[in-house]
């Protein structure tokens, strides 16, 4: 992936669980996804890819929690779509991948 990198007081991240027409479950069935309606209005995990040089409290390949549609559209990076979140509305922090 080409390295973008972020400046400032800014967080770009690749979305964890985007939604989608249909989610896998554990065991490999594919279930429709309720994302698309107004009732499952949420926070979404993203895997950090770059972090500016004013924001010392997570770094690259943490993940973190941001309030819903704290972030950008996106842009796409060589397949990959990344986003920019709103670094004021993060709501947590891991730094091992989140189960959906």
């Amino acid at each position: 992936m080409t390295k973008v990198k972020a400046f400032g007081e800014r967080i770009l991240g690749k979305m964890i669980s985007p939604p989608g027409l249909y989610k896998k479950s554990k065991s490999g069935l594919l279930v429709a996804d309720k994302e698309m309606t107004t009732g499952a209005i949420k926070p979404r995990w993203f895997e950090i890819t770059s972090v500016g040089e004013k924001i010392d409290w997570c770094k690259e390949g943490d993940y973190i929690l941001v309030d819903h549609g704290r972030w950008t559209r996106g842009v796409e990076i060589d397949g990959e779509k990344v986003f920019m979140v709103d670094n004021k509305d993060c709501l947590a922090i891991s730094h091992e991948r989140p189960e959906d």
